[in-house]
């Protein structure tokens, strides 16, 4: 694979970074980042760190090394050649032993002082903005940018996928012009060269983003996943393959740090309940608080998927629940709250979420629906819906045998 031609182009209202690619499994094609006008200085047109990095886990996958005609951060290419290629390897039993080469590497460290974050009105964006920006004192620490990324979260369709992050983008905005915080869209086409998923592979394209501004960025913070030190050591193996940031990222990210941008990993030292309790005095979350995984192409909480229920639970449990009336539809939670909390019990030794929320529960003497109860229920319910999947299965493939019989019969 080849990694060549870094160049710069303005499009509309747009700057575009693009470098060409070349491979014999996905051909040749351009890779981009493009941000608004008014950020254009923040562009990094002379190192070809975040196509390193952003094409690292396809070529990898491919089995096919990477050759760089450019220039690159030489402590990048150190690390990725020497932990971060069998790291990844550790991760995914896909992945191959590749070599990196580059026509010339640099330790010269850019002059910058962007402190960034992203911000996508999640708990544990907020989280970070909460400790980093609004209780950090020291402004060698403290957040002065947010970074809004459509690196893969909005879908791979890349017009849908644009669409949605415009659209998110719009809603958002709000919250960082009250504050006096920037807030930069960066749109991207690197989620079209990630056929594995946005999950499997979220730490190196959202580093890939970051190291495309890095003539802005001298440290970024990257919100952790939602578990803390103690369920990541223990139970990191069960995410092999699946989520690259649960796995890996206390490990992966410094190993992606150049000589200018300090790749940094926050709240991994608290629970994702330690985190809603965080903010759960935080107003702005009152308004902006957006934790949905449904994948319509809406900004607003369904209120019942599996994320806005362990959310809303821990803000019942808490006695905050009131509070979020504005980005939650609490009626639609309190109709689905005694199912999903035999599901709490029936999986509290399986989902460190679950048993996060129990012990919130137990803390505050909640009364929580016995063990045999839940188990039965949620064993029921399951194995229900698995039949009910399996049944149609059936039905559907009867129905294409008897109409593939008798369009054989007409035939004949």
């Amino acid at each position: 694979m080849k990694i060549f031609d870094l160049r710069s182009e303005n499009v509309g209202d747009s700057v575009k970074l693009l470098a060409t690619v070349d491979c014999e499994i996905i051909g040749k094609k351009d890779v981009w980042f493009s941000i608004p006008k008014e950020y254009s200085s923040y562009l990094c047109t002379t190192s070809m760190d975040s196509f390193l990095v952003g094409l690292l886990y396809p070529a990898m996958q491919y089995g096919v090394n990477i050759e760089v005609n450019g220039i690159v951060s030489k402590k990048l290419l150190f690390n990725i050649n020497n932990y971060v290629i069998p790291l990844l390897m550790s991760y995914s039993d896909s992945a191959k032993k590749i070599t990196v080469t580059a026509l010339k590497t640099t330790s010269k460290k850019i002059t910058c002082n962007g402190i960034g974050t992203g911000f996508s009105g999640g708990v544990d964006s907020f989280s970070t903005i909460y400790d980093r920006y609004e209780k950090e004192k020291d402004k060698e620490f403290k957040i002065n940018s947010f970074l809004f990324l459509n690196v893969g979260s909005h879908g791979s369709d890349l017009v849908k996928s644009q669409k949605k992050f415009q659209t998110r983008y719009e809603h958002l905005k709000p919250f960082p012009k009250e504050i006096g915080v920037e807030f930069i869209p960066l749109d991207s086409n690197l989620h079209q060269f990630y056929p594995w998923g946005h999950q499997e592979t979220y730490s190196l394209t959202g580093v890939s983003g970051v190291l495309a501004l890095q003539n802005h960025f001298s440290k970024y913070y990257f919100a952790s996943a939602g578990i803390d030190y103690n369920s990541m050591i223990k139970n990191s193996y069960l995410y092999k393959g699946i989520d690259i940031g649960i796995f890996c990222e206390p490990v992966l990210l410094p190993l992606l740090s150049t000589e200018t941008t300090e790749m940094i990993l926050d709240g991994i030292q608290n629970t994702r309940v330690d985190k809603i309790l965080n903010i759960a005095s935080y107003e702005p979350t009152f308004r902006f608080l957006n934790v949905c995984i449904r994948g319509d192409d809406t900004h607003e909480n369904c209120s019942t998927c599996s994320k806005c229920l362990r959310t809303l639970t821990a803000l019942d449990f808490s006695g905050n629940l009131h509070n979020y009336s504005g980005v939650f539809n609490i009626n639609k939670y309190m109709t689905l709250k005694p199912n999903y909390m035999r599901q709490l019990v029936a999986t509290r030794n399986k989902n460190s979420f679950s048993k996060d929320n129990i012990d919130l529960a137990n803390k505050h003497k909640i009364k929580l629906p016995n063990h045999l109860t839940s188990d039965c229920s949620y064993i029921l319910r399951h194995k229900l819906k698995a039949t009910i999947k399996k049944t149609k299965r059936t039905i559907k493939r009867k129905i294409k045998n008897i109409i593939l019989n008798l369009t054989g019969k007409q035939k004949r």
